[in-house]
């Protein structure tokens, strides 16, 4: 899902959890969001505007990126980094 769809869904009031999570192999932060449809509960990734999943370099750019649709509270999954914030080995 590209954003102008999580804004409908979120001014809509129909977004269940939003999760974070860190993608190693990508270097960044990656959103998850669950919401309601017509046919029960669905999850999508939030992707780019040209395809492929959209990747966050900080934390604090997700935050200020789901605040600013009106979605300030979600999960965090900070496996797979380090103490000092970088990829492992």
């Amino acid at each position: 899902m590209r954003i102008p769809k999580l804004q409908v869904l979120a001014e809509a009031g129909v977004v269940r959890a939003v999760g974070v999570s860190y993608a190693a192999d990508a270097s960044g932060w990656t959103v998850h969001v669950a919401y309601a449809s017509r046919t029960g509960e669905r999850r999508e990734v939030l992707e780019r505007q040209r395809g492929g999943v959209r990747v966050f370099a900080t934390l604090d750019a997700v935050a200020r990126n789901l605040a600013g649709l009106g979605l300030p509270a979600f999960q965090v999954d900070a496996t797979g980094l380090t103490e000092t914030g970088e990829e492992p080995p």
